[in-house]
């Protein structure tokens, strides 16, 4: 009996008529024209698996579990996708998952409907194994082998029934024969920690907790304990200000014990050690605005290896030269702040976000260096000339609130061809219109010039600055509507009622 087989007979145990529910196989020369189109060779077993079945169907859902079995038609829509995805992928444990952007050798099977799936890799690390299943999170870059192969897998879900971590719902207003087979405990990726054994003490039964985490934890203490399970599973800490400042100090320390912490956002100032951070590796959002926080600290973040977005509020540092080696770092905002040495800003070159709002920026020549910069904000800062976005090929969108002091590179604009978000106080519509695929744009009421360039552009939402009434934005809008039809517009109120 083939391993297929092998399984829906175990199945069977706990779904009777799982064969019935079923849909029938693909043949094999559909999976020979999924691999001569993926360029890959599937595996003995998966290429059974789905001659027997193409996939859960519509009577069953949950299968694989409690993620969907995709059909092989869904298996190329969604490998093909994922090809050209913003997945910045990290290993959790070293050398078994190539890291970096989705490979084409990652044939996701199943997804849970939320952007998170189930994955056969065929382009392991070295450390891994050739067919081995993984993990792709939605909501995290890190990535986990759940089985060595599919074989292995298809006996997790077996023994997840014999467990009892899957369970079979039939809910009374289901439609007949339907079934939902769901993880007991709310989502396969929530105990992926415990499953891998890379949960080390973060389910090693409870902890006392005091201060501060006891009033953040306190519908869910046992006599002044926590289930690490419950740490192990929270994905999001907000430390406010206001709260972390009723105790003398917030340790950290407890930060330890979730292995599923996504984001972190910290306000208190009376922060004890910001050492805890460096074991935090499932971070992928921090924000930090305590006055603790030194430029010392930031190494911590990068040990803890996955922040993928980073904002600083109101914080003085030397300059950011430890983010050079936090990888995974994408988005970067600082807020309210100053940074002495502004130049060490142009080394972060893997950021493709960045947002400069209230703070003292200097010439802004740094830019030009950080070419893989998708989106640029310079909110509340000066501008003193353009000329850093002839480095920035790629942007998608350019947002400010005010004008450089040299203007006489404006034009720059015009050559960054992905450009669509324009926000920025522009009078020449007939450089907007040689932006080809602008849809976006905001508009100097006093410096507006050739306002009839606007027919037959891309622009389709703007936004006023500078109208001295009411009557005047309402004509502006309205001229503008005679040469492109606009899905949206608005604008600044300067004038006194």
């Amino acid at each position: 009996m083939d391993a297929a087989s092998t399984w829906i007979n175990h199945l069977k145990a706990y779904v009777p008529d799982i064969e019935e529910l079923l849909p029938p196989g693909v043949e094999a020369k559909e999976l020979d024209e999924w691999e001569r189109q993926a360029g890959v060779k599937l595996p003995e077993e998966f290429r059974t698996l789905y001659l027997a079945h193409n996939g859960e169907g519509d009577s069953l859902c949950g299968v694989m579990a409690g993620f969907g079995w995709m059909t092989l038609e869904s298996i190329h829509r969604n490998w093909k996708g994922l090809q050209s995805s913003a997945y910045s992928i990290l290993s959790n444990q070293k050398d078994q998952i190539l890291e970096g952007p989705y490979r084409s050798g990652w044939i996701p099977f199943a997804d849970d409907g939320g952007g998170s799936f189930l994955v056969m890799d065929l382009m392991p690390g070295p450390a891994g194994s050739y067919g081995q299943i993984i993990t792709i999170d939605h909501d995290s870059d890190i990535s986990y082998v759940l089985a060595e192969s599919l074989s292995g897998f298809l006996d997790f879900v077996v023994n997840g029934f014999a467990k009892g971590q899957l369970v079979l719902d039939e809910e009374e207003d289901a439609e007949e024969g339907e079934r939902v087979i769901s993880w007991k405990s709310g989502h396969l990726f929530g105990d992926v920690l415990a499953l891998t054994g890379t949960a080390g003490d973060a389910y090693a039964d409870s902890i006392a907790l005091h201060g501060f985490w006891a009033e953040y934890f306190k519908d869910e203490l046992v006599e002044d304990r926590i289930s690490t399970q419950t740490l192990a599973k929270t994905r999001m800490v907000f430390i406010k200000a206001n709260e972390g400042e009723k105790f003398d100090e917030v340790s950290l320390e407890p930060l330890k014990h979730m292995g599923n912490l996504k984001e972190l956002i910290i306000h208190a100032n009376n922060i004890a050690s910001f050492e805890p951070l460096r074991e935090v590796s499932s971070l992928a959002k921090v924000i930090i605005g305590s006055k603790a926080f030194q430029e010392t600290d930031l190494p911590y973040l990068q040990e803890a290896g996955s922040v993928k977005e980073l904002t600083l509020v109101g914080l003085s540092l030397q300059d950011v030269e430890a983010l050079e080696k936090l990888k995974s770092l994408k988005k970067l905002r600082l807020y309210k702040g100053s940074i002495q040495n502004l130049d060490s800003i142009g080394n972060l070159t893997n950021l493709t976000e960045l947002s400069l709002d209230k703070m003292e920026v200097g010439t802004l020549d740094y830019l030009s260096r950080l070419t893989k910069l998708t989106e640029l904000e310079l909110k509340n800062v000066p501008i003193s000339h353009l000329g850093f976005l002839r480095s920035l090929t790629k942007l998608r969108v350019f947002s400010t609130d005010r004008k450089a002091v040299d203007e006489s590179q404006l034009e720059l604009v015009c050559g960054l061809s992905k450009l669509q978000e324009l926000t920025y106080p522009m009078g020449d519509m007939a450089l907007v219109k040689r932006c080809a695929q602008v849809k976006e744009v905001n508009i100097d009421v006093v410096n507006l010039t050739n306002v009839k360039d606007l027919e037959n552009s891309s622009v389709k939402s703007v936004h006023l600055t500078n109208p001295r009434s009411e009557e005047e934005a309402e004509r502006v809008i309205a001229e503008i509507e005679t040469y492109c039809k606009l899905s949206s517009c608005g604008w600044s109120q300067t004038w006194e009622e």
